[in-house]
């Protein structure tokens, strides 16, 4: 990538700028009278040959002005964009959306589809998250009771925040002895163990305090293992659609129809979002640089979570490459670190 002077730099900031805002290809003409450049729009119309020739720049159309090309969008993100203030980028009440106080907190499944939504309204793009990966995830509790004769309630609680709970018809009504029993056995037997490794553990031998309940005994630890294997599931959230059906690059079938049926498989994107979890920083993964190809047309912002030291999950937002990078940078860079400071916390307290 060749380093531009200073008024190839201005010239670039200007196409992407406007491009981004109007989606109509930009002319010298344009630039000089909205920037009240001190030069002909002819020299701006040399520069921008120039830039096109280096490859920041294309014309879609012979008699049309220029729009940024995937190589100029990546200088931009480089060299020349700045952050965008909080202040300028989210209300006090959507920030309030990572306070211990607020109750989507407390369910990590609610929270992550929350600050999808935040992103998407923040960015008007797609927002995908994922949900903490199990290698990071372990059992902090596990809660027995019965609320009638013939149901028994299981809750399993992750270190995460997640919750998965079973309501299971018993034959039977146990002691408060064998309840309370059955209750610590689960919990010597899977607290404080990461997910990963408790999937397709082998049974325990029935104790004989609970020969009498052998059934119940049985039910209750399939049910753990029912939790344990959605708890190992890492789910991906998706929120925003409606704003890439509002971007004119979409507006035809055959440019929106893979993208939307990639979408469609959650598990592909995976594909693309463990790049992340590789840097510390947030990606910015532009048009053809895209390793799926039904993404080619798009642009990815993104970033990881983590609990404590460790990555958890992944935030991105996606849209055209005719993107505001600057807005969705800054948003995806706060979320990410607002949902590890939470995460990190609830993982602490547990």
């Amino acid at each position: 990538m060749h380093r531009l002077d200073e008024r190839k730099a201005f010239i670039l900031q200007a196409v992407v700028q406007d491009y981004v805002a109007t989606a109509e290809p930009v002319g010298s003409e344009a630039v000089v009278e909205r920037y009240r450049l001190r030069v002909s729009s002819a020299t701006v119309r040399n520069e921008m040959a120039e830039m096109a020739e280096m490859g920041y720049l294309r014309q879609p159309h012979v008699s049309a002005g220029r729009i940024p090309s995937d190589l100029g969008y990546r200088y931009f993100v480089e060299h020349l964009m700045k952050p965008v203030p909080l202040s300028k980028l989210l209300s006090p009440q959507q920030t309030s959306l990572f306070a211990p106080t607020n109750p989507e907190v407390g369910e990590v499944e609610r929270l992550l589809q929350a600050t999808c939504r935040l992103l998407a309204q923040v960015t008007h793009y797609a927002s995908v998250a994922t949900a903490p990966e199990t290698d990071v995830v372990s059992i902090r509790h596990i809660l027995l009771s019965q609320p009638a004769a013939d149901k028994l309630l299981l809750v399993v609680v992750a270190s995460s925040g997640q919750v998965e709970h079973r309501l299971m018809p018993v034959p039977e009504r146990l002691s408060e002895q064998q309840l309370a029993l059955l209750g610590r056995m689960l919990q010597d037997r899977y607290a404080m163990r990461p997910v990963r490794e408790l999937l397709n553990m082998e049974p325990l031998v029935v104790p004989p305090e609970m020969l009498p309940v052998e059934s119940v005994w049985k039910l209750t630890e399939q049910a753990v293992q029912d939790c344990i294997e959605a708890l190992s599931q890492q789910q991906v959230f998706l929120e925003g659609l409606q704003h890439i059906l509002e971007q004119p690059e979409f507006r035809q079938v055959e440019r929106l129809y893979p993208v939307i049926s990639l979408l469609e498989r959650p598990q592909m994107l995976m594909r693309l979002l463990k790049r992340v979890a590789a840097s510390n920083e947030v990606q910015v993964i532009i048009g053809e640089e895209n390793p799926l190809p039904e993404m080619r047309c798009c642009s990815w912002v993104a970033s990881c979570y983590r609990i404590g030291d460790r990555v958890a999950g992944t935030v991105s937002v996606w849209g055209p490459t005719r993107m505001h990078y600057e807005v969705a940078t800054s948003a995806v860079r706060y979320v990410a670190n607002a949902l590890s400071h939470v995460l990190t916390q609830i993982s602490v307290s547990s």
